[in-house]
C-alpha cells in the first residue's frame, strides 16, 4: 500500500502546486481570522478597568434631512439617557422639507437640553453632512462630543455613560458599533452581512494598534481631535470621511478605545436599497485612498487572498474529479471546512455581542461575493457612471 507521501508525489506538478498555493492562503486567512478578526472576542474575555466616577459633560451631536419620524421616536431616548453629568443634545437639520423642524421645535419646548441648528437648503456644499456637523461641533458647550444619525437610536438608557467613560487621560477617542434593524431579504442579508464583516475588522484592527476607521453612528471623541485634524478641511470635497479620513489627519494611534458593551450600540432603522447600498459601498471604498500604506495593504491583501482561495477551491475540485485526483480532492475539501468552521465560529460569536445575525448558511456566498464586487466597483463598475460625488440616492 502507497503511503501518503508516494501518493503525493504522485499526484503530478500541477496539483502539487495548487495545493501548495490553496495552502498558502489558507494560513493566511487563519491568520486574519484568529488576529484581527477575533481581536473583539479576546477584548471581551478581559476585565474592564474603566473609570467611570469623573464623567465629563457631552455634546451628543446628530445631523437630520428629512427624519420627521425618527426625530419623534429616537430623540427621546437621547433625551432620556441615565447619566451622572451634563450632557445636550445638538440636532442640526440639514435643509428638511418635512415637518423635522416643526417636530424639533415642540422637543425643545419641553427639553431644556436640545438644542437646534440647521444648515439652509439653498447652501451648497460638497458635503453638506460635514457642514452640519462643524455646526454642530461650533454649537457644542462641551469638550466631549457623542456623535449617532437621526434614523439611530442607543440600544439601551446606558449608552452615553457606557461610550463616555472610555475617555480619560490616555484616551481621546472611542469606536463603538451600529448594527441594522430589521434587514428583510437577499440585499438586507448582504448589507447586515457585510456591515457584521466591517464593523469586527474595524475594531478587531482598532485593538491591533491599527485604527483606520470607525462609524459617524456611533463615536465620541474630545474636541482636541477634531481640531488636531482641522476639522473636515482636508476634505471637503468628499462626501464622507467624518468617521476615518478624520482619525487619519487627527493621526490617531494609542489613544483609541474600542468599546464592546451590548448596551453601548446603536440601533439603525435605515432602510437601504441596492441602489443606497452600491452608494455606500462606493464612498468607502474611495476614501481607501487616503489610509495610511500599511492599512491599504493590508485590508486589500486580505479580500485578494480570500477571493483566490475560493477560485482555487472551486478549479481544484473541478480539475480533481475530472482527473480522478481523490486525494487532492480531499485535501481541498480539508482546507476549505477547516477555513469555513473557523469563519462560522469567529463570525458567529461576534454576531451575537453585535445583536446581529450570524448568517451561517448564507456565509459562503456572501464571503465570496463582497471581495469579487468590490473589485467590480473599483474598475468596471465606474465605467459609463458619473463619480459618486455627482449624484444622490
Amino acid at each position: 500500500m502507497s503511503t501518503l507521501y508516494d501518493q503525493l508525489c504522485e499526484m503530478g506538478l500541477v496539483f502539487q502546486l495548487l495545493l501548495g498555493v490553496l495552502g498558502l492562503f489558507f494560513f493566511i486567512q487563519l491568520f486574519y481570522y484568529i488576529y484581527y478578526y477575533s481581536a473583539p472576542l479576546k477584548a471581551l474575555k478581559s476585565p474592564s478597568s474603566k473609570d467611570n466616577e469623573k464623567l465629563p459633560p457631552v455634546s451628543i451631536i446628530v445631523c437630520a434631512q428629512n427624519e420627521a419620524e425618527n426625530l419623534k421616536q429616537f430623540i427621546p431616548k437621547l433625551l432620556e439617557q441615565k447619566y451622572p453629568n451634563k450632557f445636550e443634545v445638538i440636532v442640526v437639520n440639514d435643509g428638511s422639507t418635512d415637518e423635522s423642524a416643526e417636530v424639533l421645535e415642540r422637543m425643545a419646548q419641553e427639553h431644556s437640553n436640545l438644542k437646534i441648528s440647521f444648515l439652509p437648503r439653498a447652501a451648497k456644499y460638497m458635503s453638506r453632512k460635514k457642514m452640519c456637523l462643524s455646526i454642530g461641533i461650533k454649537a457644542a458647550a462641551y469638550d466631549v462630543y457623542l456623535f449617532t444619525d437621526a434614523d439611530c437610536c442607543p440600544s439601551s438608557q446606558l449608552w452615553l455613560e457606557i461610550m463616555v467613560r472610555n475617555l480619560n487621560n490616555s484616551n481621546d477617542v472611542v469606536l463603538g458599533a451600529t448594527r441594522f434593524n430589521k434587514l428583510e431579504g437577499m440585499i438586507g442579508n448582504l448589507i447586515d452581512y457585510d456591515n457584521l464583516f466591517n464593523t469586527i475588522r474595524y475594531m478587531g484592527y482598532a485593538l491591533r494598534g491599527n485604527i483606520f476607521r470607525g462609524t459617524i453612528r456611533n463615536m465620541a471623541y474630545k474636541k482636541n481631535i477634531y481640531y488636531k485634524a482641522k476639522g473636515f478641511s482636508k476634505h471637503l470635497d468628499l462626501d464622507t470621511g467624518e468617521d476615518d479620513i478624520l482619525l487619519k489627519d487627527a493621526n490617531v494611534k494609542d489613544n483609541v478605545c474600542v468599546e464592546l458593551n451590548s448596551n453601548a450600540i446603536t440601533i439603525c432603522n435605515r432602510q437601504l436599497t441596492a441602489k443606497s447600498y452600491r452608494l455606500m459601498k462606493e464612498q468607502r471604498l474611495d476614501n481607501r485612498k487616503f489610509y495610511r500604506t500599511g492599512t491599504r495593504f493590508s485590508l486589500g491583501f486580505e479580500n485578494v487572498s480570500r477571493m483566490l482561495f475560493y477560485l482555487l477551491t472551486i478549479a481544484l475540485v473541478v480539475f480533481a474529479t475530472l482527473e480522478c485526483q481523490w486525494l487532492a480532492l480531499g485535501i481541498t475539501a480539508f482546507l476549505f471546512l477547516a477555513r469555513y468552521i473557523t469563519q462560522a465560529v469567529v463570525m458567529s460569536k461576534n454576531a451575537k455581542w453585535l445583536g446581529s445575525k450570524a448568517h451561517p448558511l448564507g456565509i459562503i456566498f456572501f464571503d465570496f461575493y463582497l471581495p469579487i464586487y468590490e473589485q467590480y466597483l473599483n474598475t468596471i463598475g465606474r465605467i459609463g457612471r458619473k463619480r459618486w460625488e455627482m449624484w444622490r440616492e
